[in-house]
C-alpha cells in the first residue's frame, strides 16, 4: 500500500492530468468492463489480483542468523514458488491487457445480439492462438452461422409455399418484422408490471432492462444495449427518489456454481463471481485451519472494503461453515 500511494503523490509530473477532464461516456452505457472488474488503469492493477492471496505465505516469513542451513534452503523454496505465482499473475494479467479485454470488441460492432453470444462462448480458445488467428475463427464460425439461418429461413418460405425468391424473401421479412413486434410488445408488457423491470438511472431518466431468459435476468451487463434498444424511455415511478445501477454476474465466469442467494449477495456488494469464490475459498481455508475465529479476522486477508469481506463471512455462516 505504501509503495502505491508513494507513486501517485510523487509521480513523474508528467503522468499527472492536472486541469484535464474525464471523458464523458454515453448517457446510455452502463457498467463497463473496466469498472466491473476493479482495474485501476493508473496504478495497472486490479482491486482483486489473480491468487490474491500469494503474499500470505510470506507475511510471516524472515531470515534470522540462526537459521540452519535447511531452514534457509526451505525459505529460498518459498521465495521461488512466489516468484512463480507472480510471474502467472503477470502473464493473465498482460493477456487481458494485450487482447483489451477490459473494452468492447470492434469485431463485435456489427454482430446482432445472437451473434456477440455465439463470439463470447469462444473466448475460452482465445489463449490457444493469437488475436488474428482468433478473428479468423471467429469470422468463420460467424459465417457459418449466417449460412445455416439462412437455409433454415429459405426452407420456412418453401414450406410456407413460397415458390419464387422474391416471394421467399418477402416471408422472411415478414416473419423478422412480427417477431420484432412480438419482442417490443412483451418487453412494454413486463416493463408495465413494475417489479419485474429494471430501471437504470442515466441522467434523469431511466430505461427498463429486461432480459427474456426463463429467470428474468441479463446474461452479463454487455447485453444492456442489446434488449431494449427499441424501447423508449419511461419516466420514474412516483415515491422513487433516486435508484442505483443494477448489477448482475449471472453471465460471468463461476456465476453457473452460485446459488441464487449468491448471485443476489454479489450483485449487492459488486463483486464478480469468480473474486467471491476465491474470497469464500480463503476463507473456508482460514477457518479450518483455526486462523480465523471471527469475521475481522478475515478483513486483513483481502485487499477490499472490510464491508464486503463481513458478507461474504455472513454467506459462510448461513451455511454452516463459520460462526457468527
Amino acid at each position: 500500500m505504501l509503495r502505491g500511494f508513494c507513486y501517485c503523490t510523487l509521480g513523474c509530473p508528467a503522468d499527472r492530468s492536472v486541469g484535464e477532464k474525464k471523458p464523458r461516456t454515453s448517457v446510455d452505457e452502463g457498467p463497463s468492463m473496466t469498472e466491473l472488474s476493479g482495474y485501476n488503469s493508473k496504478r495497472e492493477e486490479f482491486e482483486i489480483e489473480y491468487d490474491n492471496d500469494a503474499e500470505q505465505m510470506l507475511a510471516d516469513m524472515e531470515f534470522k542468523e540462526t537459521d540452519s542451513n535447511a531452514e534457509r534452503e526451505l525459505k529460498l523454496r518459498v521465495l521461488r514458488i512466489y516468484s512463480k505465482r507472480l510471474d502467472e499473475r503477470k502473464r493473465r494479467k498482460d493477456f487481458i491487457l494485450e487482447r483489451k479485454l477490459l473494452h468492447p470488441d470492434p469485431f463485435e460492432k456489427d454482430l446482432t445480439p445472437e451473434e456477440k453470444d455465439i463470439c463470447r462462448s469462444y473466448r475460452v480458445f482465445m489463449r490457444f492462438s493469437t488475436k488474428g488467428e482468433h478473428e479468423d475463427f471467429l469470422r468463420s464460425i460467424i459465417e457459418e452461422h449466417r449460412m445455416a439461418k439462412r437455409i433454415q429461413n429459405l426452407q420456412d418460405a418453401r414450406a410456407a409455399g413460397c415458390r419464387t425468391s422474391a416471394e421467399a424473401e418477402r416471408y422472411i421479412e415478414q416473419k423478422r418484422t412480427q417477431e420484432s413486434e412480438e419482442n417490443i410488445r412483451r418487453l412494454k408488457e413486463n416493463s408495465q408490471n413494475g417489479p419485474s423491470g429494471k430501471y437504470l438511472q442515466r441522467a434523469g431518466h431511466f430505461k427498463v432492462e429486461h432480459d427474456s431468459s426463463p429467470s428474468g435476468v441479463v446474461r452479463g451487463p454487455e447485453m444492456l444495449d442489446s434488449c431494449c434498444k427499441d424501447l423508449s424511455s419511461t419516466t420514474t415511478p412516483h415515491g422513487v427518489g433516486s435508484a442505483l445501477d443494477i448489477w448482475d454476474v449471472s453471465g460471468f465466469l463461476g456465476a453457473e456454481l452460485l446459488s441464487e442467494t449468491e448471485k443476489k449477495l454479489c450483485d449487492e456488494i459488486r463483486i464478480l463471481p469468480s473474486h467471491y469464490l476465491n474470497m469464500l475459498q480463503t476463507m473456508s481455508m482460514g477457518i479450518l485451519n483455526g486462523n480465523i475465529t471471527k469475521r475481522s479476522d478475515a478483513h486483513g486477508l483481502f485487499n477490499v472494503d472490510p464491508n464486503k469481506v463481513d458478507k461474504v463471512y455472513e454467506m459462510l455462516v448461513k451455511k454452516g461453515l463459520a460462526q457468527a
